[in-house]
C-alpha cells in the first residue's frame, strides 16, 4: 500500500470522502482508506505504558493496533477532516491521541524538539491535508491537522480546505472541482518515492 488515507467523517460517501477520493484517484496509487468513526478505539489516558512498559505498544488490545500497523506499511499519509467547531470530530481525534506509540517504537531519528519525545518514524515522508467544512473555520480544522504532521515530522506537500457547503464532489457533476482535487492528487503522487 502506499498511501494511507484517515478518513475523519462520521458519514459514508458525502463531501469529505468525495474529497478525498478524487485526490486519491489523481495520485492513481494503491491506497486504503480508514474510518475511525466506524472503528475500536480506545481513549489514549495519557498513561505512558507505550512508553515505557511496552514500547511502541498500547495496553489496549482495539483496532488502532492494526492501523498503527498500517501507518509503518504505509509510504504516504492522507488525513482528511470535516470541520467541527473549527476542529477535527472526536474518533478523528482519538485515533491521533492513540498514534502515539509510534514515538516509542525506537523507529526513526530521534526528536529533538523536545526532551523524551521519543522517535520520528515517518519523517520526511509525504502527507497531504483536507479540511472541508459547510462553510468556515476550515482553515482551523487544517492547522490542526498540520500541528500533528508537523510533530511526526511529515512533509506536508500538499492541501485543500475549503467551505465547501455541502457538496458531494464528482467528475460528472463538479467537473472543475474533481480536476482541482485530481491534479492536487497527482502533485501528492510525483513526492511518493
Amino acid at each position: 500500500m502506499d498511501i494511507l488515507a484517515i478518513c475523519g467523517s462520521p458519514r459514508k460517501h458525502m463531501t469529505t470522502h468525495s474529497v478525498l477520493q478524487a485526490v486519491l484517484d489523481g495520485a492513481g496509487r494503491s491506497h486504503e482508506i480508514i474510518w475511525p468513526a466506524f472503528m475500536k478505539i480506545g481513549h489514549c489516558i495519557s498513561c505512558q505504558a507505550c512508553k515505557y512498559k511496552t514500547p511502541g505498544k498500547c495496553w489496549q488490545d482495539d483496532d488502532m493496533t492494526a492501523a498503527l500497523e498500517k501507518m509503518f506499511e504505509a509510504k504516504a499519509l492522507i488525513i482528511a477532516s470535516p470541520t467541527y467547531f473549527g476542529n477535527v470530530p472526536g474518533p478523528l481525534k482519538n485515533f491521533i491521541d492513540r498514534s502515539v506509540p509510534t514515538c516509542h517504537t525506537g523507529k526513526g531519528e530521534t526528536y529533538l524538539a523536545a526532551e523524551g519525545h521519543g522517535t520520528r518514524p515517518f519523517k520526511g515522508q509525504p502527507a497531504f491535508i483536507i479540511a472541508v467544512s459547510g462553510g468556515a473555520d476550515h482553515e482551523k480544522a487544517a492547522a490542526n491537522i498540520r500541528l500533528v504532521l508537523d510533530y511526526y515530522e511529515y512533509a506536508v506537500v500538499g492541501e485543500f480546505a475549503e467551505g465547501m457547503g455541502g457538496v458531494v464532489v464528482t467528475k460528472e457533476e463538479f467537473p472543475d472541482i474533481y480536476s482541482e482535487l485530481f491534479a492536487l492528487g497527482k502533485k501528492f503522487c510525483q513526492a511518493i518515492s
